[in-house]
């Protein structure tokens, strides 16, 4: 079925989606623009948000496996 809804995918999702948000929120709050020549903002913004993707990426992949191998089933 087409809206059939895993939970386990539900909940990667959803853990994701906040660890990409508290990643952005901390890169953007690092001195990362130093890295950069001047006036290179979309290189600057494109590096913060491909990063932010790789933290949020390993940290769920992390915490997702950390769930599953706890369960009982």
């Amino acid at each position: 079925m087409i809206l059939d809804i895993n939970v386990y995918n539900l909940a990667y999702t959803i853990v994701f989606l906040v660890f990409f948000f508290i990643s952005y929120l901390v890169i953007i709050q690092t001195r990362l623009e130093n890295l950069f020549k001047q006036g290179k903002i979309i290189h600057i913004r494109v590096a913060q948000i491909l990063l932010a993707i790789i933290f949020a990426y390993l940290l769920t992949q992390g915490i997702m496996s950390l769930v599953k191998s706890t369960q009982f089933a």
